[in-house]
């Protein structure tokens, strides 16, 4: 009599234990370098790609990475298609209201970039939006961002022109069919201004920390049932930074911190 509940509890230990050592299933957008790109042999790399293998390495899981289209990425991680988004996503209001973030690993902010000398004045002296300081310029922005979604209520009457890659917008920058772009400044620094077709180009106004829209920082997106992975991927980063192994890894892309203050 005692037999079947014991054979019952021992497949439950089972299919728990199979769950557990199944692969980390990690959504990522492959247009998007240095956080995630193919290379020419088809493999997907970037930071983005080591920061989801670091945290699955260390709760014991196989990271198995998957590319994602940017917009349709949430709804993907709702649907089962991964576990995991490690995609540069800022962390917000809005997007918790469906999923939830880890504690942030990289800080978020934007920053328009357009050519030398554009007379461009997204700030007043204060630091406080103008709204009529694009007039007459077009913007490129990404599609389905929250670059988007603060450009087109911060600057109603703006011209803007919307990208599924930040690298086309970019491309357009340069042809001049675009006045300016708007993104974050580590992905417009290491791909365009730093580089020889960056010549004449240059940052256009101070970095916009605006929390209200770029969230505290960027972090892993979760679904809500899963509070157990939350859990196991906040204790994983957690060890990262304290150890200095996520610096270490972070230092390969660039030579200055980029997690947060406080973490």
């Amino acid at each position: 009599m005692i037999r079947l509940p014991l054979l019952a509890l021992a497949l439950g230990t089972m299919v728990s234990s199979a769950e557990a050592a199944s692969p980390l299933r990690i959504g990522v957008d492959c247009t998007y370098p240095p956080f995630g790109y193919q290379d020419s042999d088809g493999q997907i790399k970037g930071f983005d790609v080591d920061v989801a293998k670091l945290v699955a390495d260390r709760i014991g899981r196989e990271a198995l990475v998957l590319c994602q289209d940017w917009d349709g990425m949430i709804p993907a991680l709702l649907a089962g298609k991964f576990d995991m988004i490690s995609a540069s996503m800022s962390i917000t209001e809005e997007r918790q209201k469906s999923i939830d973030f880890s504690v942030p690993y990289r800080s978020s902010s934007a920053r328009f970039a357009g050519q030398e000398g554009l007379k461009a004045h997204p700030l007043n002296a204060d630091g406080s939006i103008d709204p009529e300081g694009l007039d007459g310029l077009t913007v490129g922005i990404q599609r389905a961002s929250t670059y988007a979604k603060f450009m087109t209520e911060k600057y109603p009457t703006v011209s803007v022109v919307e990208y599924d890659k930040v690298n086309d917008m970019i491309l357009d920058l340069e042809a001049g069919r675009l006045d300016l772009v708007f993104a974050g400044p580590i992905k417009l620094d290491n791909d365009f201004l730093s580089k020889p077709e960056g010549k004449g180009f240059a940052f256009v106004g101070p970095e916009i920390n605006d929390v209200s829209y770029f969230g505290p920082g960027i972090g892993l997106g979760l679904r809500k049932e899963d509070a157990a992975l939350t859990e196991a991927v906040n204790n994983a980063l957690t060890a990262s930074f304290a150890d200095g192994s996520f610096d270490a890894m972070s230092g390969k892309y660039w030579d200055f911190r980029v997690r947060p203050d406080g973490q």
